[in-house]
């Protein structure tokens, strides 16, 4: 599957970086999705674009999108298509600093609530993969604890019922 390894996308913060240094602007980058599983943890060797909320939007959404030219990369090379899945307790970790740009990756029970939130099952797909991996890395072998972790994050009576099927299908047994 075509999309952006660890090392572009460490090369595409680069870039952005320099675009925002001629803006004389700082911005920062709020990252989830496949690019925290790919920079973050290394559980995955790509990801197809870079979901993150971003500050101030205005100026790294124009950075990216010089970036994005210069580069020859998709102009949604970076989105905030994963705004509607931010809780506001999310917690997140600086990942890399420059001159003009801060990257954070949410934390791992971050991740995981939202993979579990946003979880698509089928064929493309890497959510279940990627649930997988945070339930072993964090040590869940239980639904309940699942469960526990993403209640800090969001309400359960909110979260959709196919995903909670799907989680209790990962942890058998529970």
């Amino acid at each position: 599957m075509p999309g952006f390894s660890r090392a572009d996308i460490l090369r595409l913060f680069e870039a952005l970086n320099t675009e925002l240094r001629k803006a004389k602007v700082r911005g920062d980058v709020y990252l989830a999705g496949g690019a925290v599983m790919c920079l973050a943890f290394q559980a995955r060797e790509s990801t197809r674009d870079l979901d993150a909320s971003f500050e101030p939007s205005v100026a790294v959404r124009a950075a990216a999108l010089k970036v994005a030219a210069k580069e020859g990369v998709s102009d949604h090379w970076l989105n905030d298509a994963v705004r509607g899945y931010l809780s506001d307790r999310g917690s997140f970790t600086r990942f890399l600093q420059r001159s003009n740009l801060r990257v954070f990756c949410a934390d791992a029970k971050y991740m995981l609530a939202m993979k579990c939130l946003a979880m698509r099952i089928g064929e493309g797909y890497r959510d279940e993969d990627d649930i997988r991996y945070l339930l072993r890395h964090l040590g869940i072998e239980k639904y309940q604890d699942a469960l526990e972790i993403i209640s800090k994050y969001y309400s359960l009576q909110e979260f959709p019922a196919t995903a909670l099927a799907a989680l209790r299908e990962l942890l058998p047994g529970t």
